[in-house]
This record gives structure tokens, sequence and C-alpha cells, in this order.
């Protein structure tokens, strides 16, 4: 089943009654809420053209759009879209920062390793010299 909700049109030779005229504000500021979704919907999910040198370009334009589009909000209602797209990049900046610490812990940790065989080597007794020297 579907709705669909249209403004009330004036009729010939007449005026709207009070009533009338705010339930079409009401409908028509659900209409721009629902086109500011699709306008969304459209950027974000259906852009689909061939491999060209032209495409890179169109697809940061995109991107940029979308991005500038999900941080203003359009409406004052999509709080809670911009608090979750906000979220969504705070934990991705979290998985890059925790990702990039453990690259350097284990650069910083394979660089250590044979150093710390070399001293363990060094300072190791080897049974023959030991057993000579008593």
């Amino acid at each position: 089943m579907m709705r669909v909700a249209h403004p009330k049109k004036k009729p010939r030779n007449g005026e709207l009654t009070s009533d009338e005229l705010a339930r079409n504000a009401r409908v028509s500021s659900d209409r721009v809420l629902v086109e500011n979704f699709f306008g969304r919907n459209h950027a974000q999910h259906t852009f689909k053209w061939g491999e060209s040198p032209f495409d890179s370009f169109a697809r940061m334009c995109f991107a940029l759009t979308n991005f500038y589009t999900d941080i203003n909000s359009l409406r004052a209602d999509d709080g809670w879209f911009y608090r979750s797209v906000m979220g969504q990049y705070a934990s991705m900046a979290e998985r890059s920062r925790l990702a990039s610490i453990q690259r350097r812990y284990r650069r910083r940790r394979d660089a250590r390793l044979p150093a710390d065989q070399n001293v363990q080597t060094r300072l190791s007794f080897s049974p023959s010299l030991s057993s000579a020297n008593s």
C-alpha cells in the first residue's frame, strides 16, 4: 500500500481556508525532505560511468559534494543524520590511527629483533669455553 499527499488546489474563483493553507505548507515541507533524500540517495549510490580520465574527476566532485552535504545538513531535522555521519568519520579516523600505531610498533619490533638476537649471541656462554676455564 502506498500513500500520496498532494497539496489542495485553489478552487476557481475562490480561496483556500487557513486550515487548507496550513496543510499545504506541511505537505510542501514534507515533500522538500523527501526530495532532499532522493537527491542524496541518487548522488551517493547510483553514479556509474565507464572508466575514463573524466571519471576520476567526476568521482572527486561527487565525493566532495556528498561530504559537504553530509556535514551541512539541508534541514534542521537532519541533526541525527549529521551525528551518525560524524560518528562514522570519527570511527574511521580512530581505526586509521590504531592501524598506524600498529604498523609503527611492528616496524620498530622488526628492527629491534635482529639487534636483540645479536646481543643474546654475544652474551651467551658457549659450553666449550666455560668448561675449558674450569
